[in-house]
């Protein structure tokens, strides 16, 4: 069997190559999706054979009623349809991009070639329109528009259309980078904008509407209402937060015991039972005298250092 396949590889190795007159097709595929490569053929004769290259190299053939993949790269991934007019890649990578080069043979012996230049791209990431910056009076509005991807893909375009009101058609707006700006009238400040951002494989749609009344002022100057606002508040803000603090502090260091404080707690301490004589002292100083049996009591001080 290999020495089969090796006998077929250099038969189609001769077979395979492009007159310099052959201009290939282009074709563009999505990354993880499908391509067909579909050979147009005015013959209604039976495929004997057919023989596929990549770039340089054998990448399948079908033979004998037999479909045969030989470059692993494309292993599982190609299905030979419309009798062997038509190849499909199935899970495209971007790898996959390149030369495709196709060669029949039909039952009466004649021969057809194509060959194909196929590009696979990324999926367009999901767009979003952003106002960038709006100056608005009560006679106009002029509003500059971004649109944007959240990733960094090549390759991408960008087209802007525009309608206003009910209209169900969209005019083509005259820029084709990622920003537009627009002056609108008041009555045309319910006009709706749309933003088309496209590969030649895939394309991804966001519109916005009424954005001269949605969207905050920004004022006659380029920094706008908004941003002053945003400025009047914090500066309104920050004294109070600091009031606050300040008030709160006071009011802890009142409520805590100052130190050094001359209150005392005064303790008792039970010394003995003794049979003492009370003594009251006169003015003269000469006590008079009774014996009672009583409990003396020490004053104790707390220690203050």
């Amino acid at each position: 069997m290999l020495r089969h396949i090796g006998i077929l590889y250099v038969l189609i190795s001769t077979k395979c190559f492009i007159s310099a007159g052959d201009v290939p097709i282009g074709v563009n595929g999505l990354l993880n999706q499908s391509i067909l490569l579909l050979l147009s053929v005015n013959t209604s004769h039976p495929v004997e054979q057919v023989f596929w290259n990549y770039q340089t190299h054998i990448m399948a053939f079908f033979t004998n009623n037999q479909f045969t993949v030989i470059n692993y790269q494309f292993e599982g991934r190609l299905d030979l349809l419309d009798n062997g007019r038509a190849l499909r890649i199935r899970q495209l990578t971007l790898n996959d991009g390149g030369l495709y080069t196709a060669t029949l043979t039909f039952t009466e012996k004649t021969q057809h070639k194509a060959s194909f230049n196929l590009t696979v791209y990324e999926p367009v990431p999901t767009p979003s329109i952003r106002c960038e910056k709006k100056i608005k009076a009560s006679d106009f509005c002029n509003v500059t528009l971004r649109c944007s991807v959240p990733t960094n893909t090549s390759s991408l375009s960008y087209t802007w259309k525009y309608r206003h009101g009910d209209s169900n058609d969209y005019q083509l707006y005259n820029n084709s980078g990622d920003t537009i700006q627009i002056s609108l009238q008041p009555e045309s400040w319910s006009t709706e904008v749309l933003c088309k951002v496209h590969n030649p494989a895939d394309q991804k749609n966001i519109s916005l509407r009424k954005f001269c009344q949605d969207y905050p002022d920004k004022g006659d100057t380029a920094e706008g209402k908004s941003r002053g606002n945003y400025t009047f508040l914090a500066l309104l803000v920050v004294p109070l937060v600091f009031m606050g603090w300040f008030l709160l502090e006071m009011i802890k260091k009142r409520n805590k015991e100052p130190e050094g404080t001359n209150s005392e707690e005064i303790h008792y301490a039970e010394l003995a039972s003794l049979n003492v004589s009370n003594q009251v002292l006169k003015k003269d100083c000469n006590p008079t005298e009774e014996t009672s049996e009583g409990i003396v009591y020490s004053t104790l001080r707390r220690d203050t250092d």
